[in-house]
């Protein structure tokens, strides 16, 4: 047998999304805040545990403002917009 015959090479493809991400649906054009996090989380192809860490929160209250079941109290507005790279709070419908 030759040596080189049980090697396994693995290599990180960029251009395939990770698993994980391909299953949820992310709107196009995000019109809510849980939208804007979720699609910049997804674009980042981070999991939502790791997107808590950055934002200094719990993955639980992340969870909640991904699905807009809770709107971030004020004190968080910098850290997610710090986040987010653009002011997603002036995009949100009046």
């Amino acid at each position: 047998m030759l040596p080189f015959c049980d090697r396994i090479v693995r290599v990180a493809r960029k251009d395939v999304a990770p698993v994980w991400t391909r299953s949820f649906p992310i709107a196009k054009e995000p019109t809510t805040l849980g939208q804007h996090l979720k699609k910049k989380r997804f674009g980042a192809g981070i999991r939502q545990s790791k997107a808590a860490q950055i934002l200094g929160v719990s993955a639980r209250s992340l969870s909640l403002w991904e699905c807009d079941r809770l709107f971030p109290t004020v004190p968080y507005h910098s850290r997610i917009i710090a986040y987010m790279g653009y002011d997603p709070f002036e995009k949100l419908p009046k």
